[in-house]
Formats: structure tokens, sequence, C-alpha cells
């Protein structure tokens, strides 16, 4: 706006100095014509590289959003996939793949062992369990109860009383164990003392007993412990970055 107000009171000034000094027209003409271009060149040239930048701006904003769309859909494939492979293609085709995108709190203190759902939609637990997923669907954890209307009390990954049937990768050969939750140390136990397992190794759940989808990610082994002989124990370290989005995914299934 104030551009356009100088260049106006410009126009105005020119139009004054030709109509009252014409023999010197040309020399004015000359002197304003340079002036408004020196004055000119710079501003447009400023405006210019700032549109560019915008315009790079909003492709950037628009690529990142469909890279999110993108990778939800993967997320999804993947899951899906691993149903089939667990051999419930008919399971799954009876019962599509729904997944819930719902909001979540904490108990108080940020204790992560236990968070509350807000889920709008009526859930039976007694027929369905319903596992909690993170947004790169990777397990966070169990619907436990209800609590009151519309919402849920869900168990997580990092709850003492959390047990999961889980296999280790290592090596393209599964390895059975038995997790269990823990605020600082989750781990999975009973493991063969002779196993060959390696720290980075990744953890899924198994499907075994249909309580959890099968070949979720749990998470990957930070140290292994020897029991004296008898057995190892992986420790696990789970990726907290699910607390920072404040929305989980609910995976419901019937019971078999």
């Amino acid at each position: 706006m104030r551009l356009v107000i100088i260049y106006v009171s410009i126009a105005i000034l020119i139009n004054i100095v030709f109509n009252t000094l014409k023999p010197v027209n040309n020399l004015v003409r000359n002197v304003f014509t340079s002036t408004i271009v020196t004055i000119s060149y710079p501003t447009t040239k400023a405006l210019t590289y700032v549109q560019h930048f915008i315009d790079k701006y909003v492709i950037l904003v628009n690529i990142q959003k469909e890279n999110e769309a993108l990778k939800m859909k993967l997320a999804k494939c993947k899951l899906y996939s691993s149903l089939l492979n667990e051999r419930l293609s008919n399971l799954a085709k009876k019962t599509p793949l729904k997944l819930i995108r719902v909001p979540y709190s904490f108990k108080g203190n940020f204790k992560t062992d236990s968070i509350y759902l807000r889920i709008t939609k009526e859930i039976d637990l007694k027929k369905r369990y319903c596992t909690v997923l993170s947004k790169n669907l990777n397990l966070v954890g169990m619907i436990e109860k209800r609590a009151g209307k519309n919402i849920y009390i869900a168990k997580t990954v990092f709850n003492p009383s959390f047990v999961a049937d889980v296999y280790i990768l290592s090596k393209k050969k599964k390895y059975r164990a038995l997790f269990i939750g823990n605020p600082y140390l989750p781990k999975a136990e009973f493991l063969d003392p002779n196993v060959d397992i390696q720290d980075g190794n990744k953890v899924y759940t198994t499907g075994n007993f249909e309580v959890y989808p099968p070949n979720i990610f749990l998470g990957t082994v930070s140290s292994i412990k020897n029991v004296n002989g008898y057995y190892k124990i992986a420790y696990i370290n789970i990726d907290r970055g699910f607390f920072n989005s404040w929305k989980v995914f609910v995976l419901c299934r019937k019971k078999q």
C-alpha cells in the first residue's frame, strides 16, 4: 500500500512539472524515469524472491502431507499382510480391518502404565480383544476395561501386568519368548539359552492365542542376560514417541 502511494505521488509531481516546465520536459522526464527505475528495481526483485520462497514452502508442505498419508497407507498394508501371512485370510475377509483413531490421556502424573481412551463407539469387551497401536501401528497396549461413558482404560506395554507371546527375529530365524511389561526395562523372558540373538534384533507379536494380531512390531533388543545357563532374557527398547501425538489407533477383533 505504501508503495502504491509513493507511485501515485510521483505521478502527480511529474504531471505538474511537465505542465509548468515544458522547455525542460525531456530532461525532467529522463531524470524522473531513472529515479523510478532505481527505486522500483530492488523492490521488485525482493518481491520476486519472497514469492519464490513462498511457492517452495507451499510445495514442501503439500509433499509432507502426502508423505504422511502414504506412510499411514503403507503401515495399514503391512498389518493386513501380516494377517494374511499367518493364514488368517478367511478371518480377515469376514472381519475387515478397521482402525479407529482416538485421543487419549494419562491416568495422573504422566504414568505410562495405563492410558485413558475416548471412544465414541461402544465396545463389547466380553466379545472382543481391542489392541492399541501407535500411528506407525506398533504395539502400545490392550484395552482392559470401561471407565465410564465413552471412556476406556488400556494397559500399555510398560505395565508390569502386560504380557504377550512374542518372537525375536535374528538372521531370518524366529525365537519365541514371553514379553513382560515394565516402566523402565520391558523384557522378553524364557528364551532358550542357546538362541543366537543380538542387540538390535526386532521383536514382534506371534499372534498365538489370537489375543494380539500377528507380526505387530514391539521394539528392539537393547541387551541380553544369561540366567545361570537356564534361559536368556532380552531387554527391549520400545519407542516412546507415540506419547507425543496424543492419539492412537484401536483395532478390535472378535474373541474365538
